[in-house]
């Protein structure tokens, strides 16, 4: 939200209200998601958990980088056709996520070889690497993980984006942001209709308030 009003012209006064908007969403967003975790936990952890901690900030990145996204697909949706945005996308995604797994592997086999008393070389030599990089790829071999994976990558991943990158060359950013707070109610039904999870009155203020924030910041 915050990125969102510095990359939208002072012509376009929606999207300041629509960034709040968004950056309240992000707050009932956390709220509807952690609901089911906390039923499980004791009171300690419960109190524990209620001040803001490194979840919460992540959320807060997430939610200001997905607006950004918002403001400069629209920016960009109109010059370039939506099976480019999406190869460019994939492809900047797959050199991130394959410099996260480097790293990730790196930081493994160093603790791996501290934990042993040895050095990197002698770690790789004695072929024991391989079950400090296991937790990596654990669960490869689990036919529902690679169906989770191949949904999650078809549905979510390419088709809801080919759709979002269409739909935002027939409106504005702060249209298309509006509409997207209604992920929080979208994901409120879900929850209840496949998990039994009930949204609690808090909640439901919440996602209230979303909707009439959304509905002001369309007049």
């Amino acid at each position: 939200p915050l990125s969102g009003l510095a990359l939208i012209p002072p012509s376009h006064p929606p999207a300041t209200t629509d960034a709040a908007v968004d950056l309240a969403s992000a707050f009932t967003d956390d709220a509807i998601a952690s609901s089911s975790q906390r039923a499980l936990m004791t009171a300690s952890e419960v109190a524990t958990t209620s001040s803001l901690n490194q979840g919460d900030f992540m959320i807060l990145a997430g939610a200001l980088s997905w607006s950004t996204y918002i403001f400069r697909t629209s920016s960009v949706a109109k010059s370039y056709s939506e099976l480019d945005l999406q190869f460019s996308k994939n492809v900047l995604l797959a050199v991130m996520y394959f410099g996260w797994f480097l790293t990730t592997a790196v930081t493994s086999l160093l603790a791996a070889a501290a934990s042993a008393s040895t050095s990197l070389p002698s770690l790789l030599a004695s072929g024991t690497w391989m079950e400090a990089l296991a937790p990596l790829w654990s669960g490869w071999a689990s036919l529902p993980v690679w169906v989770l994976l191949a949904y999650s990558a078809v549905g979510p991943g390419a088709v809801a984006d080919l759709l979002q990158q269409s739909g935002q060359k027939e409106v504005s950013a702060s249209e298309s942001n509006i509409i997207l707070c209604f992920e929080s109610l979208f994901a409120a039904v879900c929850a209840f209709v496949f998990l039994g999870e009930v949204s609690s009155a808090k909640e439901m203020t919440g996602g209230l308030f979303i909707v009439m924030a959304a509905i002001l910041a369309s007049k």
